[in-house]
Formats: C-alpha cells, sequence, structure tokens
C-alpha cells in the first residue's frame, strides 16, 4: 500500500508542477482511507492546490495522471481544489471537499 501512495504523490505532484500548480497537501480518502477498502477499490486522492485548475487544463492534467496511475499498476481517482474553495467549501456536506477533508488521511 505504501508503494502505490508514495507513487501516486509522486505522480500527482509532477503532473501538477509540470502545469504550473503548486501542490498544498494530498489526501487519501474513501475505503482505502478508512480501512475497509476490498480488491475492487480504486484509490481516491484530494488535491489541495494553489489556486483554481480551469475545467479545461484539470481534464488534461487530471487524464495525464490516471494514465500514469494505470501503467503503475492501480487505479485512481484525484479531485484538486484550491486552497480558497476548501476553505469556503470544507464545513458544507454539500461538497466532497466537506468529506474529503473530515475523512481523509494527508499523505
Amino acid at each position: 500500500m505504501n508503494g502505490v501512495i508514495q507513487q501516486a504523490k509522486r505522480i500527482i505532484c509532477e503532473e501538477l508542477s509540470g502545469a504550473g500548480y503548486s501542490v498544498k497537501r494530498v489526501l487519501l480518502f474513501g475505503s482505502r482511507a478508512r480501512g475497509n477498502a476490498d480488491s475492487h477499490s480504486d484509490w481516491d486522492f484530494f488535491v489541495i492546490t494553489d489556486r483554481d485548475v480551469p475545467l479545461s487544463q484539470w481534464r488534461k492534467v487530471s487524464t495525464r495522471m490516471r494514465r500514469r496511475f494505470v501503467q503503475a499498476g492501480f487505479r485512481g481517482d484525484v479531485f484538486f481544489q484550491s486552497e480558497a474553495s476548501v476553505a469556503q467549501r470544507k464545513n458544507n456536506p454539500g461538497y466532497l471537499t466537506y468529506y474529503a477533508t473530515k475523512e481523509g488521511v494527508e499523505i
């Protein structure tokens, strides 16, 4: 498990840095963070960035990340939000941000 986490964090940081963004925090959340994952579970990562990533750029970067995850032998989903968005949404259960920051484990 730790090998996957280290690989995923490296890929996430490389791709976002290459696109001109600074990664502030990476959280593992979902079943892998809760400890109830099974053999079909993917890896869920919530990334806090220095600023908003426009949707068109998000699609490109997240697609590259997911391809690299598969090449490394695992499946994962990556969600990113800026520090400002996280600050606004982290206490509202209507947003994924709420759950990712409550149950997420920083990696």
